[in-house]
C-alpha cells in the first residue's frame, strides 16, 4: 500500500521514540541529527534540553489551551 511505503520512508528519515509514564504516552519523531555529538552524556543532555524546550514552546501556544479544553464539561 502507498501509505505504508510513506510511513516506512518517514520512519527512516526520523527515528521515533515513545515516552510513557502512568499519566502520559507520547510518541515523538526526532528530526535533529544528534550523531554529530560524540559523547553519549552530552548527546543525551542536548536531547533532554531540546525536549524541555519543545514542551515549553508547546505550553505557550494556543494549541495547548485548546488541548486542555478537551477536559471542559
Amino acid at each position: 500500500m502507498e501509505e505504508d511505503k510513506m510511513d516506512d520512508f518517514i520512519d527512516e528519515l526520523y527515528p521515533e521514540l515513545t515516552l510513557e509514564t502512568d499519566d502520559i504516552i507520547m510518541t515523538i519523531a526526532v528530526k535533529k541529527d544528534y550523531s554529530k555529538i560524540e559523547d553519549l552524556a552530552e548527546r543525551k543532555e542536548e536531547f533532554v534540553n531540546d525536549l524541555k524546550g519543545f514542551i515549553k514552546e508547546f505550553e505557550e501556544t494556543s494549541e495547548s489551551d485548546d488541548f486542555m479544553r478537551y477536559y471542559d464539561d
